[in-house]
């Protein structure tokens, strides 16, 4: 992966061939193509770096100066390391064999490269880089529109993915409001905006939108979903629209999608432009499915949205490319549209709501009836649409695509939808349920477009359910996402998304489309989808058979668990396995909580020296238990059951051996307490009381002292579990303590004589 690394010596020395000499110095990139390259081959080199030693990984603590801090100049090599440094230490995945930071195609860095250019280009005057960049994006507009089929459109480049489309929107809020410019959201206080987007699309695009331009949430119309559950239910639609205009609404904008995720389902186009033509209301589509007429190679061309949104970068695999947003600019409104709006001046006039700003206001109406050609003409500069040509956001896409070539960039995505379809066929073969419509791109050639984009889903979605059940139970649940998770650790050659929705619960998915990552890269050529797709057949077909053997086996576990009075069984929650038991001895039924955990912690030790598959979990009641894991077919569930019965029985003797010798401790501490209290109560009795009075007690000593003697102590016998003194203890001490010492050397006798 990448350029091999470069030692710091080599690093440091140009060949003659890269030399920057005075004569590129004096163009306008001076170089920079040859550093920029040499940044990111170093970069590269520092992260693919696998002889890191082990000192160099481990994280230094940070260090902060008590001052302020005012970093010193350096040199181009020391920003450099210390740039390697961080990667290395930022990464958490440091010591993996290929760390996904940056990809080593020309394509890519030719679009890195492209930015520090923009950088560049930002030192020009103005106007000039306003003409470089509408060149730019004029040649980039024609070519993406060429590649995906659009006609009569005009182009934005943007970084935010939803920028796009709220400046669209800003446009159409200037379109329908003439006062907008001038009064905002009070324009609309009279006659609210509307739009539509359905209730399985993603919430935070209209709520975006809402804040961006100071739309109430009220503007928010919730289309239900098609009762087949696959895309937006068009009669709702029509029957929302007719209501809000008959109550006094403008219906503005509907979000229409094709492919879009995480199940891939679209709209039919050719019937929703129809709707929304028909109601005069903007319709933008955005998703996945757009990429599709880009990869089949048809010469065939549609207009039918308003606007559309593309995501070139994941499409291609290439980060850092800008989002583009193609739209059209609204048609002028006629007469008949202005009708209310006429209607309502008139009516504050004739009401005597005669002032300077009424009559302002009607005059300027009326004059931008007048004059709709110019006013509409100027509606993408007033939403931001045009203008900005100093920034140049196209550039990174016209690199991309001069870098590449065109057909290069299709073959990209033809790839990705040939390893969709190959995923699919897989998936299909293998009994699960198919969630999604089919990729894409192998469409009839009778077939147009606008229809093969309409139910082209881009994506795979899947998911291992019961047969004719529409949503699964939550235990399937549970085993799609150990699915997902045992794909994604085994079988890396194609990367699977987890995803949980609303309608099916956990799904699988897998988008080529999204990222650089898996069969929709590069490095997947010729015959190199079908070999990848069969190996992560091969893989998900074993794990197939694990989920199929733990579905069966799980009721006969059951069954099996309410034979042992000694087995408790649980529902352990987010466990994909056979089950849960808790192992709750007789006798134990009063036991404490912590003693039955430990217990079955215990337990859980002792069965994972023999089998790796138990585990140790909690149950709906928070108490320990033991999980069972998922199951082959040749599992004897009733072998399991009795290894943890005759584990169990182990561990609650060496427990109940424990438990006894707690207690004789407990009971011989109790004993020695009682008889040291007691003889201490006799000997106080013998010495008399008055020996215990403050003053009196001294007098009585000194007149006629007590004879002191040693207390009696206890010591546990615990082989007969008996209480006995410790007077011999006492005497043999003193005996020892009599008797001379001996010298253990020359030396230490002489020491002991002087």
């Amino acid at each position: 992966m990448g350029d091999a690394p470069a030692s710091d010596t080599e690093s440091n020395k140009l060949s003659p061939e890269n030399e920057v000499t005075p004569e590129q110095d004096r163009r306008p990139f001076g170089g920079l193509e040859f550093q920029v390259s040499e940044v990111v081959g170093r970069l590269e080199a520092g992260v693919n770096a696998q002889d890191v030693q082990e000192e160099e990984k481990r994280r230094e603590p940070r260090r902060i100066s008590p001052g302020f801090f005012e970093p010193e100049e350096s040199s181009m090599d020391d920003i450099l390391k210390v740039l390697e440094d961080l990667v290395l230490k930022t990464d958490p995945s440091c010591e993996s064999v290929e760390p996904p930071l940056l990809p080593t195609d020309a394509v890519t860095r030719a679009a890195i490269l492209s930015h520090s250019i923009s950088a560049l280009f930002g030192r020009l005057e103005r106007s000039h880089a306003a003409r470089l960049g509408a060149h730019i994006a004029s040649e980039t507009t024609r070519w993406m529109a060429h590649m995906f089929r659009l006609s009569d459109y005009n182009a934005y480049y943007h970084q935010e993915q939803l920028e796009g489309l709220t400046r669209v929107t800003r446009m159409l809020l200037h379109h329908r409001y003439p006062r907008y410019l001038e009064d905002g959201a009070l324009a609309f206080s009279n006659r609210l905006p509307c739009i539509y987007s359905c209730v399985a699309s993603p919430l935070g695009v209209v709520q975006h939108l809402c804040r961006q331009l100071g739309l109430p949430l009220a503007c928010v119309k919730p289309v239900p979903v098609h009762p087949s559950g696959r895309g937006m239910d068009l009669e709702a639609l029509e029957k929302l629209c007719d209501e809000d205009i008959n109550a006094n609404r403008t219906p503005l904008l509907v979000l229409g999608e094709v492919g879009a995720p995480p199940l891939g389902w679209g709209t039919p186009l050719s019937t929703l432009g129809e709707i929304c033509k028909k109601r005069n209301i903007h319709l933008h589509v955005r998703g996945h499915a757009l990429a599709l007429p880009g990869a089949t190679g048809k010469d065939e061309s549609y207009s039918i949205p308003d606007s559309v949104t593309l995501t070139p970068g994941p499409w291609f695999g290439v980060p850092g490319l800008p989002t583009v947003t193609f739209y059209k600019i609204p048609e002028p409104i006629t007469a008949n549209d202005h009708t209310k709006g006429v209607n309502a001046r008139n009516a504050k006039l004739d009401s005597g709501e005669f002032n300077v700003s009424n009559v302002l206001g009607h005059l300027q109406f009326f004059y931008s009836v007048n004059r709709v050609g110019s006013r509409e003409g100027a509606l993408a500069a007033l939403a931001g649409l045009s203008g900005g040509g100093a920034r140049l956001p196209a550039l990174p896409l016209w690199t991309c695509v001069r870098a590449g070539g065109a057909r290069h960039l299709q073959l990209r995505l033809a790839r990705a939808f040939r390893a969709a379809r190959a995923v699919h066929a897989v998936v299909a073969s293998a009994g699960l349920t198919l969630l999604s419509e089919r990729p894409g791109g192998d469409e009839p050639p009778n077939i147009d477009v606008v229809e093969s984009v309409s139910h082209a889903s881009a994506c795979v979605a899947f998911q291992f359910s019961p047969t004719g059940s529409e949503k699964p139970p939550p235990y399937y649940d549970k085993l799609n996402s150990w699915l997902g998770q045992v794909l994604q650790r085994e079988a890396e050659m194609i990367s699977i998304e987890v995803c949980e929705t609303e309608a099916h619960g956990v799904v699988l998915r897998y988008c080529p489309l999204e990222g650089a990552s898996g069969v929709g890269a590069e490095s997947w050529q010729g015959e190199g989808v079908e070999a990848g797709v069969a190996a992560w057949g091969a893989a998900l077909d074993a794990q197939l058979h694990v989920l199929h053997a733990t579905v069966a086996l799980r009721q006969t576990f059951q069954a099996r668990v309410l034979h042992h009075a000694c087995l408790k069984l649980l529902h352990v929650p987010g466990w994909a396995g056979l089950g849960g038991v808790r192992y709750v001895p007789s006798g134990w039924e009063d036991a404490s909580p912590d003693e039955i955990n430990s217990l079955n912690r215990q337990l859980v030790e002792t069965l994972r020296a023999t089998d790796g598959a138990f585990s140790c979990g909690d149950g709906d009641d928070g108490l320990a238990c033991v999980r069972f894991g998922m199951v082959t077919e040749d599992t004897d569930v009733d072998e399991l059951l009795d290894l943890v019965i005759s584990a169990g029985k182990e561990v609650e003797e060496s427990s109940r051996a424990l438990t006894n010798m707690t207690e004789v401790l407990k009971k011989g501490i109790e004993a020695a307490q009682a008889d040291i209290e007691r003889e201490n109560a006799e000997r106080l009795w013998q010495e008399g009381l008055l020996r215990r009075v403050p003053v009196v007690g001294r007098v009585v000593d000194w007149w006629a002292p007590a004879a002191v003697q040693p207390p009696t102590g206890r010591r546990l016998h615990l082989a007969h579990g008996t209480l006995q003194t410790t007077d011999d203890v006492y005497r043999s001490l003193q005996k020892k303590d009599s008797e001379p010492a001996r010298a253990h050397s020359p030396t230490r006798q002489v020491q002991n004589a002087q």
